[in-house]
């Protein structure tokens, strides 16, 4: 059996707005062949597996590497370097050593970098790889914009004709240069270069530098992000990842960091398969986690920095939602796999968000009947869950643990073992009339699945509030808790869903009867009837509604088998007495409409594809599917055995009139006069009353 998905948390509130990118040092970087070294970040502490080494800044070393190379230019080339230049070096690394950071002799480099360019040198790619290696050193990134040349490296960089070898020196000084650096960065989303740099990411021998360069700029400055997004990053980085030689390693946090997560593209692309079967394939789940947990050990800095650390871990958790619903991620990690088994840890973690992550990739991952069983027999995953829905006040949590529980139901085996007094309890106090209506929702959908073929479960929905025999709870049960839920919320869906879960009671109890002895039905449907007057009031809200077919006909079969008993005739009786309950009654098995009473008989009111076909079978231009036909045909057969077990287990409770209606019902079909005489004569007996 395959269990469906679990959808993303909840959300309190609207909306969210898309973020800024999260308040973190900048990564300095390093060099052409190796990612950005980013352990000063909260979200590249994940990547410490990777063993990733941070090198010392090469800003000492910077002057003299650039006077032996300027002075193999001047050699060979005539380059005109000036009087006294190499004292000028050898005197700015000697101030360099004291902290003095000198931008006269930067703006002369610049004017050294003019004529290797000019000469199309082979000094000035070795000049710029000194340089990028120096920017690393953020006491220098200031005077480096101060001196222009920042400038030139973005001339460079903008360039169509320029060669690799001096492209990826060029996009690592800017990277490094605009550091958490916004005076430089100013410079960098002038309206010429961000188009040109987002469009090195379409280069393979670049991509991987320009992400890192793009983290830097954009990092904790938002003009530079709306700079970026508007010239179309966040397009170039899902074609990117769509391509299927690329591969994102480690950089994948900072990708998914400068991705919009609210526009619809980015949230149609990190649905798709290829992409989440990348994520597992290349062992990038367990990275997200991790980033989800060193998200916790950053301290943010005032509460909007918070809140944006809060909706990247949003994201991430939305992101492995989906991915552990595929197949791949079951495949791949078992219930005995260590992850599995640190998601299970984050059952119990004081953390609400690595909670609800927990919840909801583990219920995915509870995809058959063989996972869900170990998952309660073996490591008993359900009490845990009921524990958490028992302790926590934030209703995202208890409404991501209501779903892996209802996951975890579906096996018949499961549904006693999970199913205790205790555990309807836990479910029926979510039924206050304050509380959040998916929660609610979900609480009634997981007692349905628990009440599902397991008689023993409705038996302790139907035990008394209080053992107390002389207390009011005593005559109320956790059904009648449920029932008063119907008749206060507005949710309709919640409404549907109350009126399954009767639906379900009664096919429980129906295909139990042959198994259990008489007189143990009979206590079951004493109290299911004697205890809840109101019993079949959900029932009815079915069948009025016409909106949804499958519901309305899921209403009549339990209608009918509610009518096979005397106690449940009774309580079919007393909501036939409202007029648009009987008038749904007339209109099902006459095919009649009669004075707006009653569901039409057509199910076009059903939302669903439109195809542009329809059926022409049938008289009259009947233009109804082969299976809403059958379908009405079903509710009609349902409808008159609800009629003739109604004329023989009811007596005084129904009228002379409404039974002689019953029975005219029963002897054929009706002309639409006939079943207009039977309305009005029922309603005669109404204003009569």
């Amino acid at each position: 059996m395959e269990h469906p998905p679990l959808s993303s948390p909840i959300h309190s509130g609207g909306e969210v707005a898309t973020p800024g990118i999260n308040r973190t040092t900048s990564p300095s970087i390093s060099s052409v062949d190796k990612n950005p070294h980013v352990n000063q970040n909260f979200l590249a502490r994940a990547f410490e597996r990777l063993k990733i080494q941070q090198h010392l800044p090469m800003a000492e070393q910077m002057f003299a590497a650039l006077e032996a190379v300027f002075q193999h230019a001047a050699q060979t080339q005539h380059v005109e370097l000036g009087p006294r230049w190499q004292e000028r070096l050898r005197q700015a690394d000697e101030d360099s050593r004291r902290g003095t950071r000198d931008v006269d002799i930067l703006r002369w480099i610049r004017t050294v970098l003019d004529q290797l360019r000019h000469l199309h040198s082979a000094d000035l790619i070795h000049s710029m790889n000194i340089l990028a290696d120096g920017s690393r050193d953020a006491s220098w990134r200031s005077p480096l914009g101060q001196s222009s040349l920042l400038e030139f490296f973005l001339d460079v960089s903008t360039s169509p004709d320029e060669i690799n070898d001096l492209l990826r020196p060029a996009l690592r000084f800017i990277g490094n240069a605009c550091a958490d650096n916004d005076v430089n960065r100013e410079m960098v989303i002038s309206p010429e270069y961000p188009p040109v740099i987002i469009g090195h990411l379409h280069d393979n021998e670049l991509n991987t530098i320009t992400i890192s360069v793009i983290y830097n700029i954009c990092n904790n400055y938002d003009r530079a992000q709306h700079a970026f997004r508007a010239n179309g990053l966040c397009p170039a980085l899902i074609s990117l990842l769509e391509d299927p030689d690329f591969q994102p390693g480690p950089l994948l946090p900072n990708i998914c960091t400068l991705l919009d997560f609210s526009s619809q593209q980015t949230k149609a692309f990190l649905q798709q398969p290829r992409f989440q079967t990348q994520l597992v394939e290349q062992g990038l789940v367990k990275i997200l986690l991790n980033t989800i947990v060193y998200s916790y050990t950053y301290e943010a800095d005032g509460l909007e920095a918070e809140e944006e650390l809060s909706f990247l871990r949003s994201s991430i958790i939305r992101l492995l939602s989906d991915v552990s619903a595929t197949t791949v991620f079951a495949d791949n990690y078992p219930v005995e796999s260590l992850m599995v088994d640190s998601l299970i840890h984050w059952l119990s973690s004081p953390r609400e968000q690595m909670r609800i992550c927990s919840c909801l990739m583990l219920g995915n991952l509870a995809q058959s009947d063989t996972v869900c069983l170990n998952m309660v027999r073996g490591l008993r995953l359900h009490e845990r869950l009921l524990q958490i829905m028992r302790d926590q006040t934030n209703m995202q949590v208890v409404y991501a643990a209501l779903g892996f529980l209802r996951n975890l139901a579906l096996p018949a085996e499961n549904k006693a073992m999970i199913g205790t007094l205790q555990s309807m309890e836990t479910i029926s106090s979510f039924w206050s009339v304050n509380l959040n209506t998916q929660v609610q929702h979900a609480s009634v959908s997981l007692l349905r699945q628990l009440l599902n073929g397991c008689i023993g479960n409705v038996r302790w929905l139907l035990e008394s509030l209080s053992p107390d025999p002389d207390s009011p709870a005593h005559e109320k049960t956790h059904l009648s808790l449920l029932l008063l839920l119907f008749g206060r919320t507005d949710d309709v869906s919640t409404k549907v869903e109350i009126g399954r879960t009767v639906a379900t009671i009664c096919r429980c109890i129906a295909t139990s009867s042959q198994g259990l002895p008489r007189d143990s039905i009979s206590a079951i449907l004493h109290r299911l009837y004697g205890m809840h007057a109101d019993i079949a009031r959900p029932l009815a809200m079915m069948i009025t509604q016409s909106r949804f077919p499958i519901i309305r006909s899921e209403g009549w079969f339990a209608l009918a088998l509610m009518a096979r008993s005397t106690e449940g005739s009774a309580a079919v009786s007393e909501v036939l007495q409202q007029m648009e309950v009987f008038g749904a009654l007339v209109t099902t098995i006459t095919g009649q409409s009669i004075n707006g009473h009653g569901s039409p008989p057509s199910s076009s009111t059903q939302q669903r594809p439109n195809t542009g076909n329809t059926s022409s079978g049938g008289s009259g231009g009947d233009t109804r599917s082969e299976q809403e036909r059958e379908m009405q045909v079903k509710d009609r057969e349902n409808a008159l055995v609800l009629v003739n077990e109604l004329l023989k287990n009811t007596g005084d409770e129904v009228s002379v009139i409404r039974r002689s209606i019953l029975e005219d019902l029963m002897r054929g079909p009706q002309s639409p006069e006939g079943a207009l005489e039977l309305m009005t004569r029922a309603e005669s007996e109404d204003r009569a009353e």
